[in-house]
């Protein structure tokens, strides 16, 4: 079996289970804190002027240039032998479905919804300045949110639960955690002065909560978390250029009933649908592999 698909209780056998407290909350610091560090970092080119562009490029540049050797740190210092990071070819075909799996399944949404009359796309806009703009947002997504998040939330801090507790427990508590990391942040900037952020009520949690687990399905299911990454980065560009019909997007649609496309397109197809058919194919890869040893 290749290294990148071994389960994670294998590939985190020889780190002490002592340690497990210490990886989970580091890793934890690394994203919230990195995550912040990035904000005050944006806040601070916009009073000196900077655009838009010029404001995400410095929050994506800081946030990976923290949080990503901050896990690596720590997965040398605690000798995990979890395969976080390499871009192998497996690992790249990996990313490569999990990008690929989101646009199928947002296109689903959109055919569902399409035949049962709640969406009805009027007009397509392909044109070189939005292939420009998804192509920048794309390697903003990547460096800001993807990357940073999935190897701290779904790598560090999963493998940290994973040496004390099961599966199903180590799941609900690295959910919990992800959760707290933009409660901490918006916190965090209203101590420091700073406007919060995105705003934190109910229908936002929740979508966290499937969000995270179905993430950590694709974890569990590939060994590696390039699909998660994949995944992550072909949702983002999904909501931002077609589900949320922001001045640049690819498509317009209009609804039979307001919200229908973040509702039923990208929370219940794209999120909890991934989700389930995830569940289906992890089950079919746990029996598949104990009925061959």
């Amino acid at each position: 079996m290749d290294k990148t698909t071994m389960p994670s209780s294998n590939i985190l056998r020889r780190t002490p289970a002592r340690s497990w407290l210490a990886i989970t909350a580091l890793g934890w610091l690394a994203m919230t804190l990195g995550l912040f560090t990035a904000t005050v970092a944006g806040n601070a080119v916009r009073a000196s002027g900077a655009t838009d562009n010029e404001i995400a490029v410095v929050q994506a540049l800081t946030a990976a240039l923290l949080i990503v050797p901050a896990v690596c740190l720590i997965q040398r210092r605690f000798r995990l032998t979890a395969r976080l990071l390499p871009l192998t070819p497996v690992a790249f075909l990996h990313m490569l479905g999990g990008a690929a799996s989101a646009l199928l399944m947002g296109g689903l949404g959109f055919i569902i919804t399409g035949i049962l009359g709640w969406t009805t796309i009027t007009a397509w806009h392909f044109s070189a300045e939005l292939l420009l703009a998804v192509a920048f947002n794309t390697c903003i997504a990547f460096l800001y949110e993807a990357l940073p998040e999935e190897l701290s939330m779904r790598g560090i801090v999963y493998s940290g639960l994973r040496l004390r507790l099961p599966a199903f427990a180590a799941y609900g508590a690295q959910v919990l955690l992800f959760v707290l990391v933009p409660v901490t942040v918006n916190q965090l900037q209203a101590w420091s002065g700073l406007d919060r952020g995105s705003s934190i009520n109910a229908e936002y949690v929740i979508m966290l909560l499937c969000y995270g687990t179905m993430l950590q399905l694709w974890r569990s299911l590939t060994g590696s978390l390039w699909a998660s990454v994949g995944f992550h980065v072909a949702f983002l560009e999904i909501a931002r250029f077609v589900i949320l019909q922001q001045d640049r997007r690819l498509l317009t649609y209009s609804e039979l009933e307001a919200g229908t496309g973040p509702v039923v397109i990208q929370f219940g197809v794209i999120i909890i649908g991934s989700a389930g058919l995830l569940v289906l194919l992890n089950l079919w890869r746990r029996r598949r592999l104990r009925t061959a040893y």
